[in-house]
């Protein structure tokens, strides 16, 4: 259920914003790099890669105010790294690898990192039709390290083949279909003429990003059709190309050339030892560019490939039988499809898949989303018992006044019993979430599908439900061959409890044990975070109470943070003298959190404790948890 997943709390307290975090992430321990597996190694400038003894041949890195960057294949090439590639709307890029992912946005520093917001050092680019990405922050996000070889001033990356691979995304022949001598998309409405030799590659799930190969290597061509709304003159559609695909690289030509397909703007670029030749075009509510890439640097390099460009048309005719259609939206909607677990759904155009660790996720427009989740059964687990507790969950964590009357109604899914399970909630008491959850028991395994939306998009999302409860398609029987055990994070007991021990910084704390999954107590920042609620403990050794207070005491009600301080006082916490902090976030804030801080010194140490909580999870349970912790802080030496 995708109220259970609201963990990660979306305000944060003055001192929570500019320390406890910052030490959080000052003392995060990544994972230690592979000594076998595959070795990677690439330089600037060189278009060559190696991996292992293998050489590949790449887009040259190169560097970006300091940083390395990288195309995208050095991390998805099947016998490297076989990270999974994921690329919405020509801007936004999902890597996964493992159990690890990153997603960066074409032109901006701001990431998510293992659903984590973060920040990376250069933004991504789109050279010439070529996606490169930060090599250092992909690398420590993928929980490896990366080197440069003194001598030949290579970089270097080990680690090993993620089993995800790169499916979906290799290349295709296409020109093996007899008669046909043109392509094109009948939902997107183009086409041009078919090269001998041409080669699918990268397709996006809706079809609206697709590049293509040169079976000889001599040439690269993408296409990218993204919606318009209003319209553009021709100066803005060149502004539209130069923002949306140049970077780095150097413009040679710009000018409005008039074809067969239409009045196009064009730009050529040149970046290292490649030259571009962007064409694009409005028409139909759509932005057509069609991009081609070749080696060399003058403006008129691409002219011998001017025939093909110029084949380019904002038009699809059916009737005409040597056009091979290549979309991939049928009567409005994707068919999409995981061999993994056999299933098989169509979709809206705009909505996309996402892998998860135990399952998949699709998401589309208007904060809407539909998860497939596979975990196992227990002994003694019933369809019925399973689907209480989630409801028995819903009602224990949230306060009434943030959630509506949950209903349960027998069902046939697939063809088998299935329960569904409807809730409504919301987070600031305006807008309101629905959820739609249909639990399934199969041998030793439990299926959930969560359909999440907005409530105002209830007639919208009609569709999707019928999707997903009627015509989604999943072969159990492979479920049950080919999985063995895979564990229901979303199990856990609420009421028992853990005490937790720091050595290092010598105190503990009881809080719930599932607050307290994974939690490394020896760091100087702690998080211990249920379900809308957590307490974290951040030890500053060396710090100034003084200076301490005095920031907090300087951002205090200023509006910089998006909270206010409702009292400030000093009383005593573990036996010591601490300043009192209670904020809550300001009239009219996304979700409404409040926030009380413990602020003291002890052996030279400045220790911050937080207790925070979301409004909409001020369950009597939640509330009663969050004080017995924070009453729970001692030292271990009393």
């Amino acid at each position: 259920m995708k109220f259970l997943n609201q963990i990660q709390l979306r305000s944060k307290s003055i001192l929570l914003a500019a320390l406890a975090f910052v030490l959080l992430a000052m003392n995060a321990v990544p994972a230690s790099a592979a000594t076998t597996g595959v070795t990677i190694r690439v330089k600037v400038g060189s278009t060559q890669m190696k991996i292992n003894t293998e050489i590949v041949k790449i887009t040259a890195p190169y560097l970006s105010s300091g940083n390395v960057m990288v195309p995208l294949s050095v991390f998805t090439n099947t016998k490297g790294f076989g990270a999974k590639l994921q690329l919405t709307n020509n801007k936004v890029i999902k890597l996964t690898y493992g159990t690890h992912n990153i997603v960066l946005t074409v032109g901006q520093k701001s990431a998510t990192i293992d659903g984590k917001k973060a920040t990376v050092p250069a933004a991504p680019a789109n050279k010439s039709g070529v996606m490169t990405v930060p090599l250092a922050s992909v690398i420590k996000a993928f929980g490896k390290t990366v080197t440069q070889d003194a001598k030949t001033k290579e970089y270097v990356i080990n680690g090993v083949t993620s089993a995800s691979g790169t499916s979906g995304n290799k290349p295709t022949g296409i020109d093996s279909d007899s008669g046909k001598s043109l392509i094109g998309d009948s939902y997107y409405q183009w086409s041009m003429n078919y090269p001998t030799g041409l080669v699918q590659g990268y397709v996006s799930s809706s079809g609206n990003w697709i590049t293509f190969g040169d079976v000889k290597g001599d040439y690269r061509l993408a296409l990218s059709v993204e919606e318009t709304s209003e319209s553009m003159d021709s100066k803005d559609q060149r502004d539209y190309i130069i923002d949306n695909f140049i970077d780095d690289e150097q413009i040679l030509d710009v000018s409005t050339i008039k074809k067969p397909g239409g009045t196009f703007q064009k730009v050529v670029t040149k970046y290292s030892d490649t030259t571009t030749e962007y064409r694009g075009i409005q028409a139909n509510d759509h932005f057509y560019t069609v991009i081609l890439t070749k080696k060399g640097k003058a403006a008129s390099n691409t002219s011998a490939y001017a025939a093909l460009l110029d084949s380019f048309k904002p038009s699809f005719d059916a009737s005409n039988k040597s056009l091979k259609d290549l979309t991939k939206v049928k009567n409005g909607l994707i068919a999409f499809e995981d061999k993994a677990y056999g299933l098989q759904i169509n979709l809206p155009v705009k909505w996309v898949k996402h892998s998860e660790s135990n399952g998949l996720s699709f998401v589309g427009p208007d904060d809407a989303e539909l998860t497939f989740e596979v975990t196992s059964s227990e002994p003694g687990d019933t369809l019925d018992q399973w689907v209480a507790s989630r409801q028995k969950m819903y009602e224990d964590l949230m306060n009434s006044d943030y959630r509506a009357k949950s209903t349960i109604t027998p069902t046939t899914w697939n063809g088998v019993p299935a329960l569904l399970l409807e809730i409504s909630y919301t987070d600031n008491l305006k807008d309101w979430t629905n959820e739609y959850s249909i639990f399934v028991m199969n041998g030793k395994h439990k299926l959930e599908l969560n359909l999440t939306y907005p409530q105002k998009d209830k007639d919208k999302i009609q569709t999707i439900f019928e999707q997903m409860s009627k015509n989604m398609k999943v072969d159990l029987g492979k479920i049950e061959k080919d999985f063995g055990y895979l564990p229901d994070s979303n199990d856990i007991e609420l009421r028992e409890t853990t005490e937790k021990t720091s050595k290092k910084y010598g105190y503990r704390i009881t809080v719930p044990k599932y607050w307290a999954r994974g939690v490394d107590m020896e760091r100087s920042g702690v998080l211990l975070e249920g379900i809308g609620v957590s307490v974290r403990v951040a030890a500053l050794e060396n710090g100034n109470l003084t200076e301490m207070l005095d920031k907090m005491d300087k951002y205090a009600n200023s509006g910089l943070t998006g909270t206010i301080v409702e009292s400030r006082t000093k009383e005593t916490f573990a036996g010591v003298e601490a300043y009192k902090f209670v904020e809550k976030t300001l009239s009219g804030a996304e979700t409404p959190t409040r926030t009380t801080t413990y602020l003291f010194e002890k052996a030279g140490t400045v220790y911050l404790v937080l207790g925070v909580i979301e409004d909409m999870y001020t369950s009597e349970l939640n509330v009663k948890q969050l004080q017995d912790a924070l009453a729970s802080f001692k030292w271990t030496s009393n």
